[in-house]
């Protein structure tokens, strides 16, 4: 009598699987190598340039760049464009006005050549050592820290503040750092006084607002087209490396 209970509800998952992974995967791309990809997300970016001119409309109008595209319409378009693509075929916005966004990373040693799991900031510090990267928002408090170019093998040690800033066991103590302090939210005069000054820091928005495009090719990938105003970008923004598209640039998440 259990059984067929069971088997609608094994059913109802499968469909609900399904259905979610339709929904992350841009239908029309799945298969499609790279440079076939990039021709459809072209087409998309010429789709956003009226939206992108009522923007600077709004801002030359207005003095501030919009809270929303919906705050533009009618005034200044008539109505948002769909970016065409299936699957993810809205253009996300948001105003970076008030966000000054940036990292700072604190070098963690050698890795001694070995092997690393995880993702890789080439353009922060030593490529040889791995790296504590902090994401800070814009009351410069840490919105998400994790450790990048990580040696395969180490073991979490116990964090000492002298023995940190002496420069032992770094990499060990960074393992250890969140379990040991509330780190989401912390300020930064906060963890600079546990950590001392950063190695190194990089602004993360350089522009008043930001147009993109989610579109994920799998349940764990979180790829963007990501258009500023300024058409100037880092090689490494949120978490993955850049690579140009026309004015635009794909994000690649590692």
């Amino acid at each position: 009598m259990n059984k067929a209970p069971s088997l609608l509800v094994l059913l109802v998952l499968a469909a609900g699987i399904t259905a979610i992974v339709y929904l992350v995967l841009p239908a029309g791309n799945q298969g499609q190598d790279w440079e076939q990809r990039r021709t459809l997300f072209q087409d998309a970016a010429a789709r956003a340039a009226p939206l992108i001119a009522a923007i600077n409309g709004y801002t030359s109008s207005v003095g501030a760049p919009p809270d929303s595209l919906a705050g533009m319409v009618p005034d200044y378009l008539s109505k948002l464009p769909a970016t065409g693509l299936q699957g993810c075929d809205t253009f996300e916005y948001r105003s970076l006005a008030r966000t000054a966004g940036a990292i700072v990373w604190y070098d963690l040693g050698s890795r001694q050549g070995q092997p690393y799991a995880g993702p890789d900031r080439p353009d922060a510090g030593d490529p040889d050592h791995a790296i504590l990267v902090f994401t800070l928002d814009a009351q410069d408090r840490i919105s998400s820290a994790l450790i990048e170019r990580l040696p395969k093998g180490r073991e979490a040690e116990e964090f000492d503040t002298e023995r940190w800033k002496s420069g032992g066991k770094r990499i060990e103590m960074a393992l250890a750092l969140s379990d040991t302090y509330q780190l989401n939210g912390m300020p930064r005069e906060v963890f600079e006084r546990l950590l001392g000054q950063p190695d190194g820091s990089q602004v993360v928005h350089g522009a008043p607002w930001e147009l993109r495009i989610n579109c994920p090719t799998g349940l764990l990938n979180h790829d963007a087209l990501v258009y500023w105003p300024t058409e100037e970008y880092p090689e490494h923004l949120y978490g993955g490396n850049t690579e140009p598209v026309g004015r635009w640039v794909y994000v690649h998440s590692e």
